[in-house]
C-alpha cells in the first residue's frame, strides 16, 4: 500500500483470461473511491497492463451492473426477470438441482463455466466444478476454445514436456530475427511482459516478420514487414519453408535424428516422395496467396539470422487443421536447429513454462462423472446430437462465460438454451447467455475480491487485496457456492471448513515465497529465473535430458503425411459460377462450399456490381480479437459490445461496387447475419473479418446482429474437435434477396 496526497494506491490485477490473467497494476482510491488503475512500479519496465485493465473501474461503477439476485418470468431470452432475495433465489436453485438429479440422474447436469474470472482462489471454471462435485456430481466440457488444437498437437509430440516448452520473454533479447506468425501481441497480449519485449526488439532495429491475413496494430507499431497470408493456408507455407530447408542443405541429419522420431516422413512428404507432389513455393503460393519467391526470401532470412524467434498466434489453430500448423511450427524450428536455443524457441505456445510454487483450489474429486464432452460440442450434447452422452442434459450451471454468445453456431446455441429444464449463471451484466436462464446472480467485480494472481506467461505472482468492500447485494462466486453447498449438504467438501482469506493464507503458505509482507505490499513476487528458454536442457543434451515420450525425442507424426492432398487453388476465395448458398451438412461431415466451383485467384480485377451476382463470391472470414475487450466482456459500454463491422479489403470492395457502411447480409454453410461493411487496405483480397465478441442480444433481449458466430459451426477439426473461427468461407449478398 502507498499513500500519498490523500490517495492510496494499492496492488491489483483483473485475473481475466485475457491473454494476460494477471497483470500487475495499481488502483489509485481516494475517499473509498477508485478514482485509476495505473502500472505497478514494483514490477519494472516490461511487465505492463493494457486498457483492459484500465478499465476496471468503470466495468466496478457501471450502471448497468446487476445487483440483486433476477428471477426470469418472460420467456427464455426475453430479458424478462424480477429482482429477488438471496434467501429465495438460492433456494430455487438447490430445489431445481435436486431436482434434476432426482429425476433425470447427475449427469443430466452440465457444468458449463469458463475462466471469466482467474486467480489461485477465485476461479469461476474450477469453483462451479467443485461445487456440482462436492453436491451429487454433474457433466462437464473439456478442453477449451482457446488452444485445444495446439494442446492436442503439442501433448502428441512432446508428452508431458509440453508443459516447459515455451521461453521467457527476456529472451527475445537474443533474437536474430523475430517471425509472428499469426501472432498479434500487442493487442491479443500473449503475456504481460511479451508486448514491451518487441517493441524494445523493434527499437534495436530486429528484424520483425508478421505472417497475418491483416495488417495488425502490432505489425504497425512495431514496424514489421507484413507477409498477407490466406487464413487456415499455413500450413502450406510451413511447408514450402521446410522443403526450402531440405533444398538448400540447412538441414543437419544428425542433429535431427537425435532429437526427432518421424521427420525423415514428414521430409519425403514435403519433398514429394510419398505422393508424388513436391510442396516447393510455387505449389504454396497458390495455396497460401504467398509468393513463391517471398517463400524463397523468408527461408534464406530464417536460415541465416539463428536465433529466430517464431511466435506463433492462436489464430493459426483455430483453422480447419489447426493441429497441422502446430506440429509444423516445431518442425521449422527443429529443421532450422534453432530449437531451444536461447533467443529462438521450440515453435510451441510461448506460455508453457512452469511458474512460482503456490497453491490453488483443486476442482474436486470426479466421482461418478461420466465421459466429458468436447466443449465445442456443448449444444449438441443438450439437444442430444452427441452421440458418446449417454445422459440427456436437463440443466446447466454457468459462470465465467458467456456461452451462448461465444460458442460456434449462436442459433444452435438459442435451441440448446431453450430446451433446458434449468439454467443458472453468476453475472455482472445481463449478457446474452444471463438472458436465456432462469436464475441470474450477481457476481463480485475483480476490485472486490482478494486473490493470488496466476499469469498467462511470466515467472512471477501477483497479490490484491479486497480493493473495495460489496455495495450492493453482490457475493463472490466463492461466497456463492459455499452457501448453496451448505444447503445442498456439501459445505464440508467444497469449503473445507475455510474462508476466502483462510485459503489466500494457506496458498501463501503453501507457496515458495518466504517474505509474505513484501508480497502483499508490492503485489508482486518473481520467480529465481527470468530467461528460460523451454526445452533448452534437452536440445543441449538430448541423451542426457530425454524427453518424457515413448522414443525420449520430439515425435512427429500426421494423418496428412501418407499422401493427404492439400486443398487446392479452387478452394480460394474468389469468383464462383454456384450462385447458391454455401451447402451446409451434418455434424461428422466437413463443410464446405458447393462442390464443383471454380474460384479465380485473388488478387482479382472482375468488376461486378452488388446484386445477384455478389452472392457468387467467396471470401474466408476471421475473427481476430479486439484491443479494447476481453472476448465478450464489455457490458458496461453496451453501445460498443453491440456494434459490429465486416472489415473488407478496400480495393476489393471498389471493384465488386461496396461501400463503406453498406449494410449486407453474409452467410455461411452454418448460418448468417446482417452487417455493416468497413473498408480497409489493411486486410488482404479474399479476407474478411469480424472482432469476436460483439453480443447477440441486447440486455433487454433484443437480437442484435453481426456476432461472427453466427457464421461458425460446432463441426470442429477432424483430428481434436477443436474450434474453427478462421478460414470460413462465406458470401455476401443484398438483404431480403436470398
Amino acid at each position: 500500500m502507498i499513500e500519498s496526497l490523500g490517495i492510496m494506491k494499492l496492488p491489483v490485477f483483473c485475473g481475466r483470461d485475457c491473454g494476460g490473467n494477471a497483470c500487475p497494476l495499481l488502483a489509485s482510491l481516494e475517499n473509498g473511491r477508485v478514482v485509476g488503475i495505473g502500472h505497478n512500479p514494483a514490477a519494472g519496465e516490461f511487465l505492463r497492463g493494457c486498457p483492459k485493465g484500465f478499465a476496471l473501474p468503470a466495468q466496478h461503477y457501471s450502471p448497468h451492473r446487476i445487483r440483486q439476485p433476477l428471477i426470469r418470468k418472460g420467456p427464455r431470452g426475453s430479458g424478462r426477470f424480477v429482482e429477488s432475495s438471496w434467501e429465495q433465489a438460492l433456494a430455487l436453485i438447490a430445489e431445481k438441482l435436486a431436482a434434476c438429479r432426482a429425476d433425470h440422474g447427475a449427469l443430466s447436469l452440465l457444468c458449463l463455466s469458463s475462466a471469466g474470472s482467474t486467480g489461485a482462489l477465485h476461479n469461476t471454471e474450477k469453483l462451479t466444478l467443485r461445487f456440482l462435485r462436492a453436491t451429487g456430481g454433474c457433466s462437464a466440457v473439456k478442453g477449451n476454445y482457446s488452444s485445444n488444437a495446439a494442446a492436442h498437437a503439442l501433448k502428441k509430440a512432446l508428452g508431458l514436456d509440453y508443459l516447459r516448452s515455451g521461453f521467457d520473454p527476456a529472451t527475445v533479447d537474443k533474437a536474430g530475427l523475430i517471425v509472428l506468425w499469426g501472432a498479434n501481441v500487442l493487442e491479443a497480449r500473449l503475456g504481460a511482459e511479451l508486448p514491451a519485449r518487441l517493441v524494445q526488439a523493434s527499437k534495436r532495429a530486429v528484424s520483425i516478420v508478421s505472417i497475418d491475413p491483416r495488417r495488425t496494430g502490432t505489425g504497425r507499431i512495431l514496424g514489421a514487414e507484413w507477409i498477407p497470408i490466406l487464413p487456415g493456408a499455413d500450413s502450406a507455407m510451413m511447408y514450402a519453408l521446410l522443403f526450402l530447408f531440405l533444398r538448400f542443405g540447412a538441414v543437419e541429419k544428425s542433429y535431427l535424428d537425435a532429437r526427432v522420431a518421424g521427420f525423415d516422413r514428414l521430409a519425403s512428404f514435403v519433398l514429394g516422395r510419398s505422393d508424388g507432389q513436391p510442396k516447393d513455393p510455387a505449389w504454396a503460393e497458390k495455396r497460401c496467396g504467398v509468393e513463391a519467391k517471398k517463400i524463397e526470401e523468408l527461408a534464406r532470412r530464417w536460415i541465416s539470422a539463428k536465433p529466430v524467434m517464431l511466435i506463433p498466434g492462436y489464430s493459426i489453430q483455430r483453422t480447419e487443421k489447426g493441429e497441422e500448423a502446430m506440429r509444423l511450427c516445431l518442425a521449422l524450428q527443429l529443421a532450422s536447429g534453432n530449437f531451444g536455443l536461447p533467443g529462438a524457441s521450440t515453435g510451441s505456445i510461448n506460455n508453457k513454462l512452469p511458474g512460482p510454487r503456490v497453491g490453488s483450489l483443486s476442482e474436486g474429486e470426479a466421482g461418478g462423472e461420466g465421459a466429458a464432452i468436447p466443449v465445442l460440442r456443448w449444444p449438441d450434447a443438450i439437444l442430444g446430437d452427441y452421440a458418446p452422452l449417454k445422459s440427456p442434459i436437463k440443466a446447466v450451471y454457468t459462470a465465467g462465460g458467456n456461452f451462448l454468445n461465444q460458442g460456434a453456431d449462436i442459433r444452435k446455441n438459442i435451441r440448446a438454451f431453450e430446451s433446458l429444464d434449468f439454467a443458472v449463471c453468476h453475472e455482472l451484466f445481463l449478457t446474452p447467455t444471463a438472458a436465456y436462464c432462469d436464475v441470474v446472480l450477481p457476481a463480485a467485480s475483480p476490485l472486490q475480491k482478494e486473490d493470488i494472481g496466476i499469469p498467462w506467461g511470466g515467472n512471477y505472482l501477483l497479490y490484491k487485496p479486497r480493493v473495495l468492500p460489496l455495495e450492493g447485494m453482490e457475493r463472490s462466486d466463492y461466497d456463492i457456492f459455499a452457501e448453496l453447498s451448505s444447503l445442498m449438504g456439501g459445505e464440508d467438501a467444497f469449503t473445507e471448513g475455510l474462508s476466502e482469506s483462510q485459503w489466500i493464507h494457506r496458498f501463501i503458505a503453501e507457496s515458495e515465497i518466504r517474505d509474505v509482507d513484501a508480497f502483499k505490499t508490492s503485489g508482486i513476487y518473481f520467480g529465481r529465473e527470468q530467461e528460460r528458454s523451454g526445452l533448452g536442457d534437452f536440445a543441449a543434451d538430448p541423451v542426457g535430458r530425454p524427453l518424457k515420450t515413448a522414443s525420449g525425442k520430439v515425435e512427429l507424426d500426421s494423418p496428412f503425411w501418407g499422401g493427404f492432398t492439400w486443398p487446392a487453388p479452387a478452394s480460394r476465395p474468389g469468383r464462383s459460377s454456384h450462385a447458391g448458398p454455401p451447402r451446409a451438412k451434418t455434424a461428422g461431415a466437413g463443410v464446405a462450399l458447393a462442390s464443383g466451383a471454380s474460384v479465380a485467384r485473388s488478387p482479382r480485377s472482375d468488376q461486378s456490381p452488388p446484386g445477384e451476382a455478389l452472392d457468387t463470391y467467396t471470401f474466408l472470414l476471421i475473427s481476430p480479437k479486439e484491443r479494447l475487450r476481453v472476448h465478450s466482456q464489455w457490458g458496461h459500454r453496451p453501445d460498443e459490445i453491440l456494434r459490429s463491422r465486416l472489415v473488407v479489403n478496400e480495393g476489393e470492395a471498389g471493384q465488386l461496387g461496396l461501400a463503406d457502411g453498406q449494410e449486407l447480409e453474409l452467410f455461411s454453410a452454418s448460418g448468417s447475419t446482417l452487417i455493416r461493411l468497413s473498408l480497409s487496405p489493411d486486410i488482404m483480397p479474399g479476407v474478411v473479418s469480424i472482432y469476436e465478441g460483439s453480443w447477440c442480444s441486447d440486455d433487454q433481449g433484443r437480437p442484435v446482429p453481426g456476432s461472427a458466430n453466427y457464421l461458425t459451426s460446432t463441426l470442429g477439426t477432424e483430428e481434436s474437435i477443436s474450434c474453427v473461427m478462421h478460414g470460413i468461407p462465406v458470401r455476401l449478398r443484398l438483404p431480403g434477396s436470398a
